[in-house]
């Protein structure tokens, strides 16, 4: 996961940055519910309030018909879909509870998992129609999302795709943030990041298997 921080430096000369949509978005959001306690996210990197994440040109990203996965955990869950149906004019379909295997944090119940929500807008099936709503994928380091969700929502999903948050490259995916290698392939007007890679500035996403910076992003 990342998020937003202003640039430390300022141009006077403005790139024009193509509108690129995708037939699928996921993020992973910084959500700031109960994340200021001594082991809280705030101390692994800085949260969104939940204006700045319903201000996210989401509607802007997407193709007529399209997919939105969006990594929730139980705090931010019901706010996320809030966001979602009322800021984003999306419509909730499913969840998929990520089953960690592992007690964690919490004030009542101790959190186990975190669930991953879709939802949809226009006229956007799903492509496979046996995948099961519960994953036992592997714990890696913090906030970590494991790359089999790409699997899943590649074989769920139709394409193009697209990570807001993202700080690793996944085959065929573009990626937009603070950490995302190589710099971010999309501009997201009022959501500065610190670097751009050139395929910022390709108004097809998704296009071509080898990119400037070396990185094979179409899958097999």
């Amino acid at each position: 996961m990342t998020t937003i921080k202003k640039p430390t430096t300022t141009s006077t000369t403005k790139k024009t940055y193509p509108q690129k949509r995708y037939a699928c978005v996921a993020l992973d959001p910084p959500w700031s519910h109960f994340q200021h306690g001594k082991l809280g996210a705030a101390n692994h990197y800085s949260l969104m309030s939940l204006e700045q994440i319903a201000g996210l040109p989401i509607p802007d990203l997407l193709t007529d018909d399209a997919h939105v996965w969006i990594w929730v955990t139980v705090a931010s869950r019901f706010d996320a879909q809030r966001i979602a149906e009322e800021r984003w004019g999306l419509t909730f379909r499913s969840e998929l509870i990520w089953d960690k295997r592992k007690t964690g944090l919490g004030n009542y119940l101790r959190g186990s998992h975190e669930s991953l929500l879709l939802f949809t807008k226009g006229r956007a099936p799903i492509r496979f129609k046996a995948q099961r709503d519960v994953a036992d994928w592997p714990v890696q380091d913090h906030s970590h999302k494991p790359e089999e969700a790409w699997v899943m929502i590649q074989r769920c999903s139709p394409g193009p795709y697209l990570e807001l948050f993202a700080r690793a490259r996944f085959p065929g995916v573009e990626i937009w943030g603070n950490q995302a290698p190589g710099g971010s392939d999309v501009h997201l007007p009022g959501y500065p990041v610190p670097a751009y890679s050139d395929r910022a500035m390709n108004p097809t996403p998704g296009d071509g298997d080898a990119w400037s910076d070396g990185v094979i992003r179409k899958a097999a």
